[in-house]
């Protein structure tokens, strides 16, 4: 028997939309949009469970977790649930290279897949996560048709933070869902009930997490600690010294785009925090814990504090679009970055 994970939190906007629904009256194709860890993935996986099990208590996300389909999905090997990650695009790879990209060989896959009956008796039913980050035009196009019409009781379901990014003639397929950043009140309940996180850190970390559980997570493991104090200091620096400042923030030219992603978020934080306090104090603060630092950080700048602080957030929400719309590598939007930061030092 597989472990349960804990039960979706928020968006009940979204929940309620496909309860109204019902199993029988889905589209064929779902677009689910929004910022990052509010969910999409999870909703997307708990569905695909509810629509095969044999026993679901509701609709769209009261699967039993215990039936045969449920607990395949849950652990991964469901014959009517495919769902793209490394594993299978290493899998479907016809070179021995090592790849974590959607390219030809896996839009095969999936449209051969897809075209088989189900193995279960089920639905069979197609997760593509971070479809919005797939960098070859031709592989949207040529999943075109099977998206369009993939079946009788197929379904297809494409997760993405930004929908602007996917291509129009796809999303004109799709049904569109939106996925809103949480609250932190949700975000705190789910971290203390479920992942035993002390009500006080688990406060900090969904303030920290500006709506995302995947964030406010990704900090209960430490899996980004590293990248946070890295950017914090850097960017604490540039803020302090523009004229003097340090060497950029580097993890190496091998590091995943999520580095970049990170880095860039805290910067924004850091910044909005120093600038928050020059205006009001503590109360406000994401980075309680860091309440010493920002304070020394306010006391180098002097009057200019609030000042510095806007226009250092302004480059940076620059240097996240930046990120976002364009291919640029990493070291060319933090060197884009470095350069706007050095202009602080007139202010």
């Amino acid at each position: 028997m597989a472990d349960l994970p804990p039960p979706f939190v928020g968006q009940r906007h979204v929940v309620e939309y496909f309860a109204r629904l019902g199993p029988e009256r889905l589209s064929q194709a779902y677009l689910l949009h929004g910022p990052r860890g509010t969910g999409k993935l999870t909703f997307a996986r708990m569905l695909a469970w509810t629509l095969n099990c044999e026993r679901p208590t509701s609709f769209p996300l009261g699967f039993c977790g215990v039936c045969g389909p449920c607990v395949r999905g849950l652990n991964g090997s469901s014959g009517d649930i495919l769902e793209i990650d490394v594993e299978f695009i290493q899998a479907t790879a016809s070179t021995e290279r090592k790849t974590d990209k959607l390219g030809m060989d896996q839009v095969r896959a999936i449209i051969e897949r897809m075209q088989l009956k189900s193995f279960e008796g089920g639905r069979p039913i197609c997760i593509i996560p971070g479809f919005d980050t797939i960098t070859t035009e031709f592989v949207p196009n040529v999943l075109l048709k099977q998206i369009e019409e993939p079946g009788p009781q197929k379904l297809f379901l494409l997760t993405v933070e930004r929908e602007d990014a996917v291509l129009p003639t796809i999303r004109s397929r799709c049904t569109s869902i939106r996925f809103d950043r949480l609250t932190e009140s949700d975000i705190t309940r789910q971290l203390t009930a479920y992942y035993g996180i002390a009500d006080e850190q688990a406060t900090t970390f969904a303030r920290r997490s500006l709506g995302s559980l995947g964030d406010a997570l990704a900090e209960r493991e430490g899996a980004t600690s590293d990248i946070r104090e890295a950017a914090r200091s850097w960017v604490l620096a540039c803020l302090t010294r523009p004229d003097r400042l340090p060497e950029m923030v580097d993890f190496g030219k091998d590091a995943p785009r999520e580095v970049l992603d990170e880095t860039l978020r805290q910067a924004r934080i850091t910044a909005r925090d120093v600038m928050v306090r020059s205006i009001s104090g503590d109360d406000a603060l994401f980075d309680i814990a860091q309440r010493e630092r920002y304070a020394r950080a306010q006391s180098a700048m002097g009057e200019s504090a609030t000042v510095r602080t806007a226009k250092a957030l302004g480059f940076i929400d620059e240097a996240i679009l930046m990120a976002h719309d364009t291919y640029a590598a990493p070291a060319t939007i933090y060197g884009w970055l470095q350069v706007q930061l050095r202009s602080l030092a007139a202010s």
